[in-house]
């Protein structure tokens, strides 16, 4: 039975990704991510997993967490982040949902990095922020 003065279970979002260079499309990303729900867990990629997967970053990873912890929108920064995310990592941090943009994330191997979420339903996606990438900026 529920009473009026119970609250709901807080949503809990998750966000991953490699915040290089920060730029307006991050803070897009992750003001959309907050806005789906109440705290948002933001994980960020060490520098071996980006190398691994996508190619050297340009700032370094303390710089990288430093730098996302500074966004308003952001309740929590996870740092070493997998590249590849799981439901096992999300629940680590008790999050609902994982959200990303509309843009295809893929492994080094091209499978999907969020193949899992989606599967099970926990995957939320929000508009890519257009003509902007730390890949742009720096070619």
């Amino acid at each position: 039975m529920s009473t009026a003065t119970e609250k709901r279970k807080p949503i809990r979002i998750w966000v991953d990704g490699c915040f290089d260079l920060m730029h307006f499309g991050h803070f897009n990303a992750l003001r959309q991510a907050k806005a789906m729900g109440d705290y948002l867990v933001v994980g960020v990629h060490s520098d071996a997993e980006i190398e691994k997967n996508k190619g050297p970053t340009v700032m370094k990873e303390e710089e990288r967490y430093a730098a996302v912890a500074a966004c308003k929108w952001v309740d929590e920064v996870v740092p070493n982040a997998p590249y590849l995310t799981s439901l096992e990592w999300m629940d680590r941090y008790n999050c609902d949902f994982c959200v990303h943009g509309d843009d295809i994330t893929t492994m080094a191997d091209g499978t999907d990095c969020y193949q899992m979420v989606k599967d099970a339903g926990r995957y939320r996606e929000c508009k890519r922020t257009q003509d902007i990438s730390t890949t742009e900026l720096v070619g």
